[in-house]
């Protein structure tokens, strides 16, 4: 009865004490019986979403049987999340790839090894408390599985801590509200919903809208803040759409100037064969042919075999002419197709270097842009280049396959390979072989990966559609 000698002022916030009391303890207790089940299912579900993560990433490792690959994979999984116990890659012969236990695995881990072909959670007891073990296959089981053993410490520990936290958190700022008016915190919130409102229409994208708050306190110079933030993201936004256009003026700019650079290149490769081809071929021919006449007329055998080693020098010269006419534009890409021209000159660049080149085709060939034939034929032609001077390489295998909205080339070799080192110091060197080829598929809209071969050397990967518009042309 000591509660009807206070005042009402102490009576209702003795009441209120005491709700806030009763809510806080009723709170903890739904939080605390709850607390298993929460535990559980998150645990089970982020544990689904990391053997998912580590299966996709890791599918076409554990078809190579890269084990580092899939080591780094794993550790960096387990490293990145405090409650992943460990992580075991099996592949479907049940073989173990790759796993993070430093120590060895743990006896009987690996003795149960059922076909999943579904994903899988199991909850065992260890020395280290509950562990749920989920399994992931990797394409339904046909490539392997992948094995995550979630803990429940780390989690558990965490969430105490911060339910006694926010428990305590709880009881002090309900106390505190307790003696708050209502008439300040309508003061407060108003101006706040309102930034709110104003905060989310910006998110939203509406930046035209303003806060009208007219307060000359915090919240007033806040309001000002969002309407000049408002005002900025205008001026930025307006901004950064005209120096994204000066870039992509510039960008087409580039790629048209580079595709005419190219495109005269070749005119003029063209032109130079077409005169060797023509002019001195022609020349090197009547010199020869005069040289032979003037050796039967010859008045003594000595000036006879002087004007025969002459015309013998000039036949090389014009043998020499003639494969440089080739080289500069070889009359088979125009006139037989890029296959037959990629097969005439490897065979003769395989006899002059002492190369075994073998050149394979599929799908159906169709007809080649001319500018898809040229770069591609250009590309082969520094491919080869570059394995004669750089790789060491005995062996040699070209690739085309055509497909109906793409051309694919793989050129291999089993030389020492190429690091990224190579490529920083080819580029310092201005070797921009490489480089040139780049520039040439991206014009063309394709794409070029550098990688290691199976052979051990470089592989370098070639894919550029045939019917879509070029980058820097109008579709």
């Amino acid at each position: 009865m000591m509660l009807s000698r206070l005042s009402i002022y102490y009576r209702i916030l003795a009441m209120a004490l005491f709700i806030i009391a009763l809510l806080s303890f009723a709170t903890g207790l739904i939080v605390w019986s709850s607390f298993d089940d929460i535990v559980s299912k998150q645990l089970e579900k982020r544990g689904v979403e990391i053997a998912t993560h580590v299966a996709l990433a890791g599918g076409n490792y554990v078809l190579m049987e890269d084990r580092y690959n899939l080591y780094e994979l794993a550790a960096q999984t387990v490293a990145s999340s405090e409650d992943v116990r460990y992580i075991l890659i099996i592949d479907s012969n049940k073989r173990l790839l790759a796993h993070t236990f430093h120590g060895g695995l743990p006896k009987g881990l690996l003795a149960d090894m059922p076909d999943f072909t579904q994903q899988n959670i199991a909850v065992f007891n260890s020395d280290e408390g509950l562990i749920h073990d989920i399994v992931v296959p990797i394409e339904n089981g046909a490539v392997g599985y992948v094995r995550v053993g979630m803990t429940e410490e780390y989690t558990r520990n965490s969430i105490h801590q911060h339910i006694r936290d926010v428990l305590l958190t709880i009881l002090v700022i309900c106390a505190l509200a307790v003696f708050l008016s209502s008439r300040i915190s309508t003061l407060i919130t108003n101006p706040l919903r309102k930034l709110a409102e104003v905060a989310e229409s910006i998110t939203r994208g509406n930046l035209e809208v303003r806060a009208n708050i007219h307060d000359t306190g915090e919240v007033g110079r806040l309001a000002c803040a969002f309407n000049e933030m408002a005002a900025s993201l205008i001026k930025a936004s307006a901004d950064k759409e005209v120096l994204l256009g000066e870039l992509r003026a510039k960008e087409q700019l580039r790629d048209t100037l580079i595709t005419k650079l190219m495109t005269a290149q070749e005119d003029e490769r063209k032109r130079i064969s077409r005169e060797l081809h023509d002019e001195t071929s022609q020349a090197l021919t009547s010199l020869m042919l005069t040289m032979r006449v003037l050796a039967e007329d010859a008045p003594n055998q000595e000036q006879k075999d002087a004007l025969l080693l002459g015309r013998d020098v000039a036949a090389g010269i014009l043998r020499e002419v003639r494969d440089l006419a080739i080289e500069l534009r070889p009359p088979a890409l125009d006139d037989l197709g890029l296959v037959a021209a990629i097969e005439r000159y490897s065979e003769k660049f395989a006899m002059r270097h002492g190369l075994d080149i073998d050149l394979n085709t599929a799908g159906r060939q169709t007809f080649v842009d001319d500018q898809i034939a040229v770069a591609l034929y250009r590309i082969v032609q520094e491919s080869l280049n570059n394995v004669v001077q750089h790789s060491g390489a005995t062996t040699v295998s070209i690739d085309i396959t055509f497909q109906p909205d793409q051309i694919m080339v793989t050129i291999a070799d089993n030389g020492k390979g190429i690091s990224d080192w190579d490529l920083i110091r080819a580029q310092k060197e201005h070797r921009l072989g490489l480089y040139g080829m780049r520039e040439r598929v991206e014009l063309l809209q394709g794409r070029l990966d550098i990688r290691q071969s199976s052979h051990g050397g470089t592989e370098l990967f070639i894919a550029i559609p045939q019917f879509h518009p070029r980058k820097g042309e109008s579709s």
